[in-house]
């Protein structure tokens, strides 16, 4: 592989705060981009056969009905999901991204005035757009999402709404059976509002013998589900963000959307339906996840017994890798240092929206990339924590 030259952009940040979204947009240029979670990685052999097929589907696309289309997407995409689909296929709100659907439940929490507990860490857009909406925010931390802690912590925040990320991202903390029963029960006693952001669900263990949307629709709790498909399949930015609510919640969320968008683009719909149906042939772990598990295998063959320690492990539920530095060493000087090498990481700093010196030790590593783009970003991060360490000695 060609190397790429070191890159520091030009461009100024105008929020005087480096974002998470910042580091991506300037990682896009001439560097080793193993910052945004997007996916990157190659296509499988089907997956170019259908790429071939792109003049033939943007035909097809036109001559097709949106909601035709819209249906034939949200089957595919909930079958992969093994989740049910509601008979109102209006309570299924289609948008371009899950950062627009985030916009529009942060709308609905400025609007009414709501708390929010929300998740840390996390990445940062989440607390940032609510921040933007003047959404009061109370942090929610990770280690009280537990069926033991969470209904004392929930008690002592009293939020109007509860907006977790299951898996996580960063660190792919998922929420199993019980705590998910735990949770909607939670929500239920103090009639709270969930947010449940699903982005990375295809990246986890599909559950077996339960159903998120089925426990939330007995349950009777208001609730925001969102999915998206930029995370899972390679289709250079071509995504649909997901939201799903409660029948409560239904006319305000309308409301919110119809502001949006008028609809999605039907070529889009078509081209990621192919891409679910090809998952569901071919099997997520021949589909989704082959690169993403051999770049861990990379990452750690490079950085293990160094100066990074691994705090996910190889079947982490989510695209990315969550590092601790070696004690001493500061993330947002290790990024800036290997930027300069020409490899682009996140700081821990900005997962941490509330206390972002509790991530003063910690990066993140996006995975779904080409292996051979992974082996060089691996070395540039070896080499750079290696020349810190020497510095520091």
């Amino acid at each position: 592989m060609t190397s790429v030259r070191p890159h520091s952009s030009n461009h100024p940040n105008p929020l005087g705060h480096t974002t998470s979204t910042t580091y991506e947009r300037h990682s896009l240029d001439r560097a080793v981009n193993l910052s945004d979670a997007h996916c990157r990685q190659p296509l499988t052999s089907s997956q170019k056969e259908i790429v071939e097929r792109f003049p033939e589907l943007f035909h097809e696309a036109r001559e097709r009905s949106q909601s035709e289309l819209e249906e034939e997407f949200l089957t595919a995409f909930l079958r992969l999901a093994r989740e049910p689909m509601h008979r109102d296929l209006s309570r299924y709100m289609l948008s371009y991204s899950a950062s627009s659907a985030i916009t529009m439940v942060a709308s609905h929490c400025a609007r009414a005035g709501k708390r929010v507990a929300l998740i840390e860490p996390v990445f940062d857009n989440i607390s940032s757009i609510l921040r933007r909406e003047n959404v009061e925010l109370v942090p929610l931390p990770e280690q009280d999402c537990t069926a033991e802690h969470l209904p004392a912590a929930l008690a002592r925040l009293d939020p109007a709404v509860v907006w977790l990320v299951s898996p996580n991202n960063p660190t792919g903390w998922t929420l199993s059976e019980s705590e998910f029963g735990t949770l909607v029960q939670c929500c239920a006693a103090r009639r709270c509002t969930l947010v449940l952001d699903s982005s990375f669900r295809f990246f986890a263990p599909l559950p077996t013998g339960w159903s998120q949307y089925e426990i939330l629709e007995e349950s009777g709790i208001s609730y925001i589900v969102l999915e998206d498909t930029g995370k899972t399949w390679a289709t250079s930015e071509m995504k649909v963000g997901l939201t799903v609510c409660s029948p409560d919640m239904y006319t305000e969320m309308y409301r919110l959307h119809d502001d949006l968008l008028q609809s999605v683009s039907p070529f889009h719909l078509r081209i990621l339906t192919e891409f679910i149906e090809d998952s569901s042939r071919n099997g997520i772990e021949r589909s989704i996840l082959p690169s993403v598990l051999e770049n861990r295998d990379i990452l750690r063959s490079i950085l293990s017994g160094g100066e990074l320690q691994f705090l996910t492990g190889v079947r982490s539920p989510v695209s990315v890798d969550w590092l601790r530095l070696q004690e001493g060493m500061d993330c947002e000087e290790f990024v800036r240092e290997a930027i300069r090498a020409g490899v682009h990481v996140l700081p821990g700093t900005n997962f941490f929206w509330n206390r972002p010196e509790r991530g003063r030790n910690f990066v993140r590593v996006a995975l779904a990339r080409d292996p051979r783009l992974m082996l060089e970003g691996a070395q540039l991060l070896r080499d750079t924590a290696n020349r810190l360490a020497a510095q520091d000695a």
